[in-house]
């Protein structure tokens, strides 16, 4: 309840606060704004005052705009976002702060901030405003380099360190951009756990800590070259290789306090290497057609190896090993042809086709500490799972009227998705599936100020391949979920109306609301469920009937499936407000509070409950301060995340953070010769993070209070 007074509040506030700046800068016109065309321009010196390195820094302080990477849904034209970079979307499933933070903020001629109905042909895709990140153009060879070099101190004593810098060269027909980052990163949880029976009674206590320790090198690449106006060549590449350990331990007390043992687990991924090439092709016959051709290929390897082992008294003292050999792949090539029949329609037609697959091989192995250890039966533990898939799309820009824009447009895919299971041996499962998908999106400008978006769409989820094998249980998670080969994509209609207006040239307010109608809700299910679904289709899978984990606690075995239709609905504020009118002279405040619901039948109990996996509601409040006359900002934010329920097989699990996360910053660019320092220090109150743990089989109840400790940092950026 506290929580949602604060979404409350934070809400309320928004809105007054709003009423406050547009009554301050009512007499004030956003930069270079054109009623007529919609497309409002932020030059480099509206920038200047937040020290930007990059053009991500630049884009962060747009008002009222929030980067959007794209949702997560299959088919690499329903992933774009809000960005362009010189009128392109580009062509990688790389994320778009990656994109924006490697070029730097001296390169940047101006950003425009475009309305649907001032976009042109340019790809709006599903979007009623969207950001151009406009390059200088170059006369004769360019160079730019920027850096930055971060050193991150821990409240348990630890130290890590990132840093990284980009050089890019540019011609007036020919860019590259080269960007190297090494990394050393560390964190550390802390978690107290106690165990009651259905008495209340405490059966035991367990305290347990978890470190991670991550190295990164990544390495990624960028060329563009225009030979002609009407042709224009992509490339990029990233390949990253990278060490992961988790090293875990648990004390058992009983509640008198004596120790009665120990669990350990010692996990690394070892050969993690991912590797990411791409590009595109575009030819432009004249003013009204173009063709792009678009090539996207991900290669991943890694082989987690983990040891576990219990020695506890009155149990066997025993370890298990596991050991997997996984890969996963993805190679796109998508063909599209734009149009534009009148200067009110742009007309987009495209084919995509699509080969994704997942292998993994895994080994698990159990007996008495120190051996001999014998081979332990897994569900669904060797398998290989592929996808094709193909998809044809037509969508038309209808530009109505100065005031609205229309988009409408319609996919159909097709896809096969076949698995091979090794371990143990069980049929091939193959699986063909085909979708419509269409969707609607209007955009009105009443007047100069408000806007008005209604979007309906039909979307169909991107399904992960690691839900079809099985995972690998861990200290804190009890058993790990049942792969599922009978898993399907969520398929859903989403409808959402959105009303923004700007606040003078700094701010912005934005109310939403939306409701979606599901269809295959993914959620977990008991994995018994997985035998009678294969006994159903004729292909039977092999799943045992309990799973016995490191914390001795015997339960059913979950898995993630789908459980039938659902619903969600919510809706969120987002605002931007300048403080000049309230005596904070160059205070920036941003406030973005959001709550959502949502409704599923649960397919064992048949009762009306929550998705898993879904937070009720979030909050930020996040507040700036440039003093330019000074070189110096400050600053801080405070959010907040309400509670996300797990309905497992085996337990009901409500996790939520106990406190806000509170979080405090300067920067200068006054100390170090033009050079931004920058000191952050995070989680001040040491949120811990709590989870109650209801279990139904043996009827106990686990509470868990992590945190992660303290941390500043100090980070030192420039650009030359």
């Amino acid at each position: 309840m506290r929580h949602w007074r604060r979404a409350l509040v934070l809400a309320v506030s928004a809105l007054a606060l709003a009423e406050t700046a547009q009554a301050q800068d009512s007499t004030q016109q956003p930069q270079a704004t054109s009623a007529k065309d919609a497309v409002q321009t932020f030059e480099p010196a509206f920038f200047a005052r937040f020290n930007p390195i990059t053009a991500e820094d630049m884009v962060r302080q747009l008002p009222g705009f929030s980067l959007d990477e794209g949702a997560d849904l299959r088919g690499f034209g329903a992933t774009a976002g809000n960005v362009l970079i010189d009128g392109q979307r580009p062509s990688s499933k790389t994320s778009l702060r990656d994109e924006l933070g490697r070029i730097a903020a001296g390169s940047v001629l101006r950003i425009e901030l475009i309305r649907a109905s001032a976009a042109g042909d340019l790809d709006v895709r599903g979007y009623t405003e969207l950001a151009n990140v406009v390059l200088k153009p170059a006369t004769g060879m360019q160079v730019s380099t920027t850096f930055a070099a971060t050193t991150r101190w821990y409240e348990q004593g630890r130290v890590g360190a990132q840093i990284g810098g980009t050089r890019a060269w540019k011609t007036d027909n020919f860019g590259f951009r080269l960007a190297l980052q090494g990394t050393n990163l560390g964190e550390r949880e802390e978690v107290a756990a106690t165990l009651r029976n259905s008495l209340g009674a405490t059966v035991r206590t367990q305290n347990e800590f978890y470190q991670q320790q991550a190295g990164e090198f990544l390495i990624t690449g960028a060329a563009n070259w225009t030979p002609s106006p009407r042709d224009t060549w992509n490339a990029n590449f990233r390949i990253l290789p990278r060490l992961f350990t988790n090293n875990a331990a648990g004390s058992i007390r009983l509640p008198n306090g004596t120790n009665v043992g120990a669990i350990s687990s010692d996990y690394e991924e070892k050969d993690v290497l991912y590797v990411d090439l791409g590009g595109d092709y575009e030819h432009k016959f004249d003013g009204q057609n173009a063709v792009k051709l678009i090539n996207v290929n991900r290669l991943v390897n890694w082989r987690p190896q983990q040891v576990i082992t219990q020695n506890v008294l009155g149990l066997p003292r025993a370890d298990q090993i596991d050991n997997s050999d996984n890969r996963a792949g993805e190679h796109v090539v998508r063909g599209v042809w734009t149009t534009r029949p009148d200067n009110q329609h742009t007309i987009e037609t495209a084919l995509e086709g699509a080969y994704n697959y997942r292998r993994v091989d895994r080994q698990s192995l159990a007996g008495p500490i120190g051996g001999p250890f014998a081979p332990q039966a897994v569900a669904v533990a060797s398998t290989k799972v592929e996808e094709d898939r193909i998809e044809a799309s037509i969508n038309d820009v209808w530009r109505m009227s100065q005031q609205i824009t229309l988009e409408a447009g319609f996919n159909y895919e097709a896809s096969t998705i076949s698995q091979t299971i090794t371990q143990p041996a069980s049929p091939d499962i193959e699986r063909e599936f085909t979708y419509s998908k269409p969707h609607f999106v209007a955009t009105w400008l009443p007047n100069a100020e408000d806007q008005w978006r209604l979007s309906i769409v039909r979307d169909v989820s991107q399904l992960d391949f690691g839900d079809f094998a099985t995972g690998l249980p861990t200290i804190g998670n009890a058993a790990a979920n049942v792969g599922n080969p009978f898993l399907e994509p969520e398929q859903s209609w989403k409808t959402s109306l959105q009303w923004k207006r700007p606040l003078g040239p700094r701010g912005s307010l934005s109310i939403t609301g939306f409701y979606d109608d599901i269809e295959d809700t993914q959620d977990f299910i008991n994995a018994q469920d997985i035998v009678q679904i294969g006994i159903d289709r004729g292909t039977p899978v092999t799943v045992p009937p309990f799973c016995v984990t490191p914390a001795f606690t015997a339960s059913f075995c979950s898995a993630v499936g789908n459980i039938g239709d659902g619903k969600r609905w919510g809706a969120r504020i987002e605002a931007t407000l300048p403080l000049d009118a309230v005596g904070i002279g160059g205070g920036l405040l941003k406030l973005n509070v959001g709550a959502q619901d949502s409704e599923v039948t649960d397919p064992e109990t048949l009762e009306t409950r929550h998705i898993s996996s879904e937070q009720e509601f979030d909050w930020l409040a996040e507040f700036r301060q440039d003093v330019t006359s000074l070189k110096f900002a400050w600053g801080g934010k405070v959010n907040n995340v309400g509670p996300v329920p797990y309905d497992r097989a085996d337990r009901l699990e409500l996790t939520e953070p106990k406190d806000p996360n509170v979080d405090l910053f300067v920067e200068t660019t006054a100390l170090l010769g033009g050079l931004l320092v920058r000191v952050t220090a995070a989680n001040l109150l040491d949120v811990e993070r709590e989870t109650d743990r209801q279990y139904v089989v043996s009827g106990l109840d686990e509470f868990r209070s992590s945190a992660m400790g303290r941390n500043v940092t100090l980070t030192v950026a420039g650009a030359f």
